[in-house]
């Protein structure tokens, strides 16, 4: 019985341990791109495409008459290109790279934090619908 309770011990002092380690760990690296810390969004860091092509559809997809949104994660870049495009939310592999294709296209009003240009991580939502 004294053997159990000292195993027991023994591995709640390691797990205690452990999650003492973890939660002392400084986690707030923070995202960069070519070199500079990535804007915050929110407090009134906003921006907006000053040019969005539509995307076109794949013809496999088009013929299966498929409809709906892909999500993409992108960098703004401090020019106010597209970078670093990642797929959130899929449709369908064609539909997909029709999306990256079209946002890697896109221009945006450069992001301005505290009075200086840097590049920022949004989601964007590029839909196909078919008319």
């Amino acid at each position: 019985m004294q053997r159990n309770r000292s195993f027991a011990l023994a591995i709640l002092l390691i797990v205690c341990t452990v999650q003492a380690t973890l939660l002392s760990q400084d986690n707030s690296a923070k995202e960069t791109y070519d070199g500079l810390p990535l804007c915050r969004n929110g407090r009134g860091v906003l921006t907006h495409p000053t040019y969005q092509p539509a995307p076109e559809y794949d013809d496999k997809d088009r013929k299966k008459k498929i409809e709906g949104v892909v999500t993409l994660s992108i960098i703004v870049t401090k020019e106010g290109r597209t970078a670093d495009i990642k797929v959130v939310k899929t449709l369908t592999p064609g539909l997909d790279q029709q999306a990256i294709k079209s946002v890697s296209r896109w221009t945006f009003e450069p992001v301005v934090q505290d009075g200086q240009p840097c590049p920022m991580r949004i989601n964007v939502q590029v839909q196909f619908h078919l008319y």
